[in-house]
């Protein structure tokens, strides 16, 4: 049995002795298990064994896992609303199964039982267990850093090898290009016609996309710039930097594209004058019509109500992002357009050829093809080559040879 202590000692008299206790849990159950430290024959005895155990306590760490977790979560000011909401998560799964250990008191052991139960439990994906993992390593690596325990137990502990909740196979849906086209038409009149156009063609994300403001449209370079996100919260939605390095860049944009921008600067010049004072100064691209900025869910809802009435096979706003990026895939012709797609797109090229591995079947036949193509002709040139050798060599059999000459006489 991994025990743990979750409380402090208490010295209690016991007949004629006197006793020390501490509150403890088997930490591959989770069951409470009290443990008795000793028994004392005077009350001073039992005192001074109940400092020494909370002192021993004390010296490389204090408080528990749990607390600690919960301080380091709070202090994570730099990462996104979202990421910060992934992280309590995490730390609520960390209080369940490890919180009540003390900080100094947590081994390797302890982790990784953790780690395996989750796996076990049937209730979490492997993604789901990564994420915990990760939260419970960068909190103890704090700790380390901070002088709070000479060295992390959940440094080197790894994923299992299975998880007990099933996969869930997604098939990642992908318009084709009749169905861009069918929805580029139903979308055209629409207010947010350019924001469903950037996710379709350059598979912009929908956090981006609400997060365009007017001074990120460069008009004489025909260029935007995505430095910014609007992402989906519990409470609706949040402010944040874009998603990493490569998720900030500015790319180029084509004619009809830059078109379609100043068609919504019309529209919103149109809607500024019917709100009047109740114009809300947020320089957003996509608005409410009285300036402010939209929810990703009432872009969604927007969005589903399009693809219904278009008749068109269901997406998500990731959705208009997946079809971009494979329909750019499945076109590109070298190396280099793969670099420019993965630019476009805020993504590494290794990203890029993994996430984007189905649309590369269509390619490698693409390729095939060519090299069918490169292969018939050389075999053809090789052919004439050869013909025009044997010709050669038929009109020297019906002439002398030098030997012949020198001679005089045929060989």
């Amino acid at each position: 049995m991994a025990w743990k202590a979750t409380g402090q000692p208490t010295v209690r008299k016991q007949r004629d002795k006197w006793v020390v206790r501490v509150d403890g849990i088997d930490t591959r159950t989770g069951k409470h298990q009290p443990r008795q430290l000793g028994t004392f024959l005077s009350q001073r005895s039992a005192q001074a064994a109940a400092r020494e155990f909370r002192a021993e306590e004390t010296s490389t760490g204090r408080g528990t896992v749990g607390s600690w977790v919960t301080r380091y979560v709070a202090s994570r000011t730099d990462i996104t609303p979202k990421a910060q909401q992934q992280y309590e998560w995490a730390a609520g799964h960390i209080e369940t199964g490890l919180g009540s250990i003390p900080l100094a008191r947590l081994d390797r052991d302890d982790v990784a039982g953790w780690i395996d139960s989750l796996a076990a439990g049937g209730e979490l994906s492997r993604r789901s267990v990564q994420i915990c993992r990760t939260v419970l390593r960068a909190a103890l690596a704090e700790a380390v850093d901070e002088g709070m325990i000479s060295r992390s137990p959940a440094a080197r502990v790894g994923l299992p090898r299975s998880v007990a909740k099933p996969v869930v196979e997604k098939e990642a849906v992908a318009w084709t290009a009749d169905d861009v086209a069918r929805f580029l038409t139903a979308t055209a009149d629409h207010r947010w016609a350019i924001a469903f156009r950037l996710g379709v063609l350059y598979g912009l994300r929908r956090s981006e996309v609400l997060a365009l403001k007017w001074d990120d449209v460069d008009t004489k370079a025909k260029s935007l710039r995505i430095d910014e996100s609007l992402v989906a919260t519990n409470e609706g939605a949040a402010w944040g930097n874009a998603k990493n390095e490569r998720s900030r860049r500015t790319i180029p944009i084509d004619t009809d594209t830059m078109a379609g921008l100043k068609k919504r600067s019309a529209e919103q010049a149109a809607e500024r004058l019917a709100a009047g004072d109740g114009w809300q100064q947020t320089d957003l691209i996509i608005t409410t019509r009285t300036g402010g900025l939209v929810l990703p869910r009432s872009y969604d809802r927007a969005l589903a109500v399009i693809v219904d009435k278009a008749e068109l096979p269901r997406l998500t706003s990731h959705g208009l992002r997946h079809t971009a990026a494979t329909h750019m895939v499945q076109s590109a012709n070298d190396v280099g357009e793969l670099r420019a797609i993965a630019d476009i797109l805020g993504h590494s090229p290794e990203i890029l050829m993994n996430i984007y591995a189905h649309a590369l079947p269509k390619s490698r036949a693409a390729v095939v093809d060519r090299i069918g193509q490169r292969g018939r002709a050389t075999s053809g040139g090789s052919r004439k080559s050869s013909t025009r050798v044997v010709r050669l060599h038929a009109d020297r059999l019906h002439q002398p040879s030098p030997m012949c000459l020198r001679f005089g006489g045929n060989t």
